[in-house]
């Protein structure tokens, strides 16, 4: 499978808990010191997403909490949230070692 340098970074930015690309963008722009824009984040965990890295989800505040959604959906949701899956942990993992 082909990930970029920054997906990788991005992934790696999602491993324990669900993120968006507005709470990890400055964390690495510090990281990799270089400006990192919220745009250039999400269209890398789209990427991941559709790769089956990530899962996409929509946040529900009537109850549902975070409710699993498609890549395809994520694409067409600006506030898509991310996590890595197992498959994602396996590769990133994979790629460390």
């Amino acid at each position: 499978m082909s990930v970029v340098a920054f997906e990788y970074e991005v992934l790696g930015s999602c491993g324990n808990d669900y993120e968006a690309p507005h709470t990890v963008a400055n964390d690495l722009a510090r990281d990799l010191k270089r400006p990192v824009t919220e745009a250039e984040v999400r269209a890398a965990f789209v990427s991941l997403a559709a790769k089956g890295l990530v899962q996409a989800y929509t946040y529900e505040a009537s109850g549902g909490g975070y409710v699993p959604i498609s890549s395809r959906e994520a694409a067409q949701n600006e506030a898509a949230w991310f996590m890595m899956n197992a498959e994602g942990r396996k590769f990133y993992g994979n790629e460390a070692s």
